[in-house]
């Protein structure tokens, strides 16, 4: 028992630390996908918690079994050769999108929450980018471990100053298209779990046994499930004056003062600057892969790349390209869930 609790702690944190990126911890993405269509969006909060539970599950018990390499791996066994090796390359676009979304938040968090120029946020994130991620992903287990805890107690804190309990029912907003609600968790699962793989394949494949998988995974969805229901309550009583602000969850807790909106602030930044980095060394690897070039150089072409995107602006491009992505890697989620396992050999 006890060689099973500490690597499914630690799967549990570095699976609920690769979701939480710029939009999710600062609130935006929570605005975006489910706050924005009232209650129908508590249904969708249910639905995308049991989703992140089977898919994370599913994907690290599939890597572990067919003892994949990386994600194209999985690409590979899902749709077959050709299909998973078009499809790799529609992931390497939706990553490297994301990471323009995620770098675009730097600037956005500097401005907003630390009353600093922008581009002195994504110029200084992409100077320490690119240094830790010359250093490969060593580190990750023990970064989550730390920032996870600690992210969760401030979500509780933004939760409790919102105080969503004593909101009139009038406060709440319906949603504006009927049925979108119903799509929108699974776009947001569908993207999540798929840039997830750059971490969650490796920890499927080095894994001894298949139970820490499977506990690390319920207990990730299930984490990751109750911040959305956390968030989504702080937030949905401020509609619509919320919607306005690029980092919600930060906006709600400038009541407080100036110190627990800075370290709330930091910590966001922290979130997004660890999602990064493992975005733009899983981008390296890939695009080695197929191409012979150093690290260093590509690191620094696809650092230039995203900074170029992130012009567009960290709201802009949330709005337009996550539920975007999130329609073109929903196939994922059906193909794990028609592909039948292959037995352990």
């Amino acid at each position: 028992m006890q060689n099973t609790i500490k690597p499914a702690l630690q799967i549990t944190f570095t699976y609920i630390g690769t979701v939480v990126g710029a939009g999710f911890a600062s609130g935006r993405e929570i605005l975006e996908f489910f706050v924005q269509y009232g209650m129908q969006g508590f249904i969708g909060i249910l639905l995308a918690t049991a989703l992140f539970v089977w898919a994370g599950v599913r994907v690290m018990l599939i890597a572990h079994r067919i003892q994949a390499e990386s994600y194209q791996d999985i690409s590979v066994y899902l749709f077959g050769r050709t299909i998973g090796s078009l499809f790799n390359l529609i992931l390497l676009t939706v990553l490297l999108g994301t990471t323009s979304v995620m770098l675009a938040a730097t600037g956005a968090l500097f401005a907003e929450s630390f009353h600093l120029p922008a581009q002195l946020g994504i110029w200084l994130s992409m100077v320490c980018i690119f240094w830790v991620s010359q250093k490969g992903l060593r580190g990750i287990h023990s970064v989550n471990s730390l920032f996870v805890p600690t992210l969760f107690g401030f979500t509780c804190l933004v939760f409790l100053h919102a105080q969503p309990w004593l909101a009139e029912g009038s406060s709440l907003v319906e949603a504006a298209k009927p049925w979108a609600w119903i799509s929108s968790p699974l776009y947001y699962v569908a993207l999540n779990v798929t840039l997830a793989q750059a971490v969650l394949v490796p920890i499927g494949k080095e894994s001894q046994t298949e139970k820490p998988l499977i506990v690390g995974g319920i207990l990730g969805g299930v984490g990751i499930g109750f911040l959305l229901l956390l968030a989504y309550a702080s937030m949905i009583v401020h509609l619509p004056d919320i919607h306005r602000a690029q980092m919600p969850m930060i906006a709600l807790l400038a009541g407080l003062g100036k110190g627990i909106t800075t370290v709330f602030a930091v910590l966001v930044f922290a979130e997004v600057f660890s999602t990064l980095v493992a975005n733009v060394f899983g981008l390296v690897q890939q695009v080695r892969q197929l191409v012979p070039i150093s690290a260093s150089f590509l690191s620094l072409f696809i650092l230039t790349i995203c900074y170029l995107i992130s012009f567009i602006g960290f709201r802009s491009l949330l709005a337009l390209l996550y539920p975007l992505f999130g329609q073109f890697v929903v196939l994922f989620l059906l193909m794990l869930f028609w592909r039948q396992w292959k037995p352990k050999q």
